[in-house]
């Protein structure tokens, strides 16, 4: 497979002169190892996953510190608990070394609590998630409708249809008889929980309840929190908060779910080609989420403070799909799946513009053209505005 630039590449440049330790988190299988190797190809690379490289290292991790801890990269290092207070004491023997070693992760809540307990103002996180449109597009000059149906998980992205869910298949099995049963240490067989996936699925782009889920599944919603916890610390999952400073109106709480990848989500719901995603009931929800995402991804490789994210909806329905807040800016996003923009179906986003005193938004669309549809409000070609790299 060709190997693709990562847009993140010059974050990870910028954050080794900063930090003495990167950590590179994301999802299984979103690159993370590729992108360590390409960028850093003179570094040295072990991986915890193999028995022969965690026995090395955890036999005696001051020793192997010092022989091979600078330009070291360590995958799966939460595998190894035990390695990152080593790692605290060796980095401070001379603290004005940087970009010494880069740590990578697929499981977050292991990684980062142990990092903060450890590490903390020693490390910098870089969030690798599954290719971006603007990556993934020189593949096979990957049309946005293909790259939004197919997901961005780069090996199976060049397979054809039938083999792309044969891959999917194996990566949700992976998920639910390794990860769930590991972690959560559930009595649900593994058919129950890809049922479960796939109620979950139904609820992307929707306001979360998880006591509906769990009536409509026979478990409770405690035990439903926790499997959606877990499946958010995994990436495949973003809940998007509701965004409610100063707004006096009655605003709703819930936060909304989204499958960070719609490769996955259309595989749960059976979605397998462009026809079907045409058509389905889904097809608006599943484009919401689809842009919301890779706006994120977006700001977050751009940015090198905390980026907010969240969406605005009052009682009367005014709504903003996404609302990014990017030091003092606030920005405003609207959603269509559409390929004309239609004014009258955007007077509650005009609204809530209003509501939260915003001088403009800007409305996301399938057609191909760029304009300004008012004072108010910016229209945006999905195509044009995601290829921008």
């Amino acid at each position: 497979m060709k190997k693709i630039k990562r847009l993140l590449s010059g974050k990870l440049s910028k954050y080794l002169r900063l930090f003495p330790v990167v950590a590179v988190i994301g999802p299984r299988q979103a690159g993370k190892t590729t992108f360590a190797k390409m960028e850093l190809p003179d570094w040295k690379y072990f991986d915890l996953e193999k028995p022969s490289d965690f026995g090395r290292i955890s036999a005696d991790r001051e020793f192997f510190l010092k022989q091979y801890g600078d330009k070291c990269i360590i995958d799966e290092a939460q595998l190894l608990p035990d390695l990152f207070p080593a790692l605290r004491n060796f980095i401070d023997e001379d603290r004005t070394k940087k970009g010494r070693i880069v740590l990578l992760g697929s499981v977050n809540p292991a990684l980062i609590k142990n990092i903060s307990e450890s590490l903390a103002g020693r490390i910098g996180f870089i969030e690798l998630s599954a290719f971006h449109f603007a990556e993934a597009s020189p593949l096979r000059r990957t049309a946005l409708e293909e790259f939004w149906l197919r997901g961005g998980y780069p090996e199976p992205l060049l397979w054809e249809p039938d083999e792309h869910s044969a891959w999917m298949e194996q990566y949700v099995k992976t998920f639910v008889e390794r990860d769930v049963l590991r972690i959560l240490k559930t009595s649900l067989s593994s058919q129950r929980q890809i049922q479960l996936l796939t109620m979950f699925a139904h609820s992307h782009g929707k306001l979360w309840n998880a006591s509906q889920i769990a009536s409509a599944f026979g478990i409770s919603y405690h035990t439903i929190n926790h499997y959606i916890d877990l499946m958010e610390n995994y990436f495949l999952i973003r809940k998007l908060a509701p965004y409610h400073q100063n707004v006096g109106k009655r605003l709703v709480k819930s936060n909304k779910l989204y499958f960070r990848d719609t490769g996955l989500l259309h595989f749960l719901l059976h979605i397998s080609n462009r026809e079907a995603l045409r058509t389905s009931p889904y097809r608006g929800f599943s484009f919401e989420g689809f842009i919301i995402e890779q706006l994120i991804q977006k700001y977050v490789r751009d940015a090198m403070d905390p980026v907010g994210f969240y969406f605005y909806r009052n009682s009367q329905g005014d709504e903003i799909d996404l609302l990014v807040q990017d030091g003092n800016r606030l920005i405003a996003y609207e959603i269509k799946t559409s390929t004309a923009i239609v004014p009258g179906e955007l007077k509650g986003f005009q609204r809530a513009l209003e509501q939260l005193q915003m001088e403009k938004g800007i409305v996301i669309y399938f057609g191909k053209e760029d304009f300004l549809l008012n004072p108010l409000i910016e229209v945006r070609s999905a195509e044009g505005l995601l290829g921008e790299t």
